[in-house]
């Protein structure tokens, strides 16, 4: 209890420190997977960050937490977990309304650093939409009832990272799963045939 306090103190201070911040960066996110993908096959899906850059005044990377939550068709997608990058803690059952959250201290720079891979099973062949979405507090709002623990958090600020990719799943080849079952019992017969003679 003591460490979710002190934790939630430290990224209250961090915010706070964000929003007095004035640098820019030229920070990106892209959502990668890999291959084709049929109905029934389990995929990742990679939130990566690329153009993090070392702060010139502190010395060390720029970004040290993000936030988001994960966005799917329940009826397309099954929707098995995420698992945080190597380089961050993970955060994420410290806050209740957000799916996927990390932390680092100090702070990283560089490209291609894995925030999460996110795990999904495709249900229905098509071409179908997935992606993360943050719901950052907007510091000089008061009425602002956004995630304060989501987005991208950087000593130039905090970033929304909603993004999204298009997916397309291809159905099962039904003509080489029947052609193969075809000839499993061909075989079968041909084995029962010989075991006679």
């Amino acid at each position: 209890m003591i460490l979710k306090k002190l934790l939630i103190v430290l990224l209250s201070s961090i915010l706070l420190f964000l929003c007095l911040s004035t640098s820019t960066y030229a920070i990106s996110i892209r959502l990668d997977y890999s291959g084709s993908i049929s109905v029934g096959d389990t995929f990742n899906l990679d939130v990566i960050v690329d153009g993090a850059e070392i702060d010139s005044v502190l010395g060390f990377g720029e970004l040290f937490a993000f936030g988001f939550d994960v966005n799917y068709d329940s009826e397309s997608f099954l929707y098995n977990g995420a698992t945080v990058g190597l380089n961050f803690f993970d955060d994420s059952f410290l806050f209740e309304n957000t799916d996927v959250a990390g932390s680092i201290c100090p702070g990283i720079a560089g490209d291609g650093i894995l925030l999460a891979s996110l795990s999904f099973t495709a249900l229905v062949a098509g071409d179908h939409d997935l992606g993360i979405t943050s719901d950052i507090v907007d510091p000089l709002d008061p009425l602002d009832t956004g995630d304060k623990n989501e987005g991208l958090f950087s000593l130039s600020g905090t970033m929304d990272i909603t993004q999204s990719v298009d997916i397309n799943v291809a159905p099962v080849p039904e003509p080489a799963t029947l052609l193969l079952f075809g000839f499993g019992l061909i075989g079968l017969a041909g084995f029962r045939k010989r075991s006679k003679v």
